[in-house]
């Protein structure tokens, strides 16, 4: 969006909340299907937030058919631009059709002023072309271009006409709005219903404004199967997320298997404070779902248990390195213990160790070392997550120093 569009945006959203504590102003406030679609959805939310779930399936639902009814218009009048000469003679280029429209609209040196005027911005270029005169064509292929633009780059159409007119009917999609009415179900207690609108709104991940938001949908997926507790559609539904939010297939590895091993070894054989010195992960939107699948495996008996702990446990320590590295330029990786003495004693970064779930995530790894027979390793974690003091896990970690087969979890019946 640019500037003013964002202006308008926050403006409209600063009355939308407003509305929410003064009945009386919202009475006032339109609410046609006028509305942009994205401000539907924001109505939805906020009407979320209040617990008003009928009022929130409406705006929902007010979205998508927006959102659905511009950019099948949107399709159409694309498509009658480009059965034109101009649009037929600039092939599949999207500046060749543009150059083309431009020489039969304008003379060449009034165009080349209008270019120069814009400087580098296209958005500024196609801006001023909408407020000449032009062909009902080129108006239809720079308007839609424009509303494309709303919501892509104009690098991620590859100067295609062909990948621009796919994203134009891919944005007919609305899988946020899709997500959220999935949201009410879910509170409501439909989970069948919240279910298929998450898988609705997966299915139509490509749309998403940001793409990440995949991983938004696949985690709340997993938490409705956890609710039913269907654990083989919970798991899948992980795998899915460690695949980098896409379907998981078969039992490709959540990371190369010489990596994989080596990082074993090196835990097994020479403890936490190694293993960090020599491998570092930035963290990722598959932090949750590692230390999540590590706690599943590890009830199970399942060897899978200290790979994915181990994966949670280095992305989460990266984390706080990094943290700590910028906010104290001498600071140098001297072993975990140092690292959370580090930590607790600066106000700035108060909480972070509880707040990381980092706690947790140790005393996982070490019960999953404890099982792979790394016991003395096993048992310098715990003793380091009984000194962080956090609780329920460090009164878990001081008690399996003193029954160390206590590590051995099982599932709940």
């Amino acid at each position: 969006m640019n500037n003013a569009q964002n202006a308008a945006r926050s403006l409209l959203l600063t009355l939308l909340v407003s509305s929410v504590a003064m009945p009386s102003l919202a009475q006032t406030m339109p609410t046609t299907d006028s509305s942009p679609a994205w401000l539907s959805l924001e109505r939805g939310k906020i009407a979320y937030e209040a617990k008003d779930f009928g009022t929130a399936i409406i705006e929902f639902d007010r979205a998508i058919t927006t959102r659905r009814n511009t950019f099948t218009l949107a399709a159409q009048r694309l498509n009658q631009a480009l059965e034109t000469k101009a649009a037929i003679t600039g092939g599949d280029s999207i500046q060749a059709t543009l150059a083309a429209f431009a020489e039969e609209d304008f003379i060449r040196r009034d165009y080349e002023s209008l270019v120069k005027a814009a400087g580098a911005s296209y958005r500024a270029l196609f801006e001023s072309l909408r407020r000449q005169r032009l062909s009902d064509s080129h108006r239809a292929y720079i308007e839609v271009l424009l509303q494309v633009l709303d919501y892509r780059t104009l690098e991620s159409l590859q100067d295609s006409v062909q990948v621009f007119r796919t994203a134009v009917e891919m944005l007919a999609r609305y899988p946020e709005a899709e997500y959220w009415k999935g949201r009410v179900f879910f509170v409501e207690g439909e989970l069948s219903i919240a279910n298929a609108q998450y898988m609705r709104a997966y299915d139509m991940r490509a749309s998403l404004e940001i793409p990440e938001e995949r991983y938004t949908i696949l985690y709340s997926m997993a938490d409705l199967h956890e609710v039913r507790a269907d654990y083989v559609a919970w798991e899948n539904v992980l795998k899915s997320v460690l695949a980098g939010g896409e379907p998981a297939t078969g039992s490709a590895p959540v990371i190369d298997p010489y990596l994989g091993n080596a990082m074993i070894t090196t835990l097994t054989e020479a403890g936490f404070d190694r293993f960090m010195t020599l491998y570092r992960l930035e963290p990722a939107n598959t932090l949750a779902a590692n230390a999540a699948l590590a706690r599943f495996y590890l009830e199970r008996g399942r060897d899978a248990a200290v790979l994915h702990a181990a994966l949670a446990a280095n992305m989460s320590m990266t984390r706080i390195i990094t943290m700590l590295e910028a906010k104290d330029r001498d600071y140098a990786w001297n072993g975990l213990d140092d690292c959370i003495r580090r930590v607790r004693s600066r106000r700035d970064m108060g909480g972070l160790l509880e707040s990381s779930d980092l706690p947790g995530i140790l005393l996982t790894l070490a019960d999953a070392l404890y099982v792979r027979g790394a016991r003395a390793h096993a048992a310098a974690l715990w003793r380091s997550v009984a000194s962080m003091g956090y609780a329920p896990h460090a009164a878990v970690a001081s008690g399996r120093l003193s029954d160390p087969g206590s590590a051995v979890r099982r599932s709940a019946p």
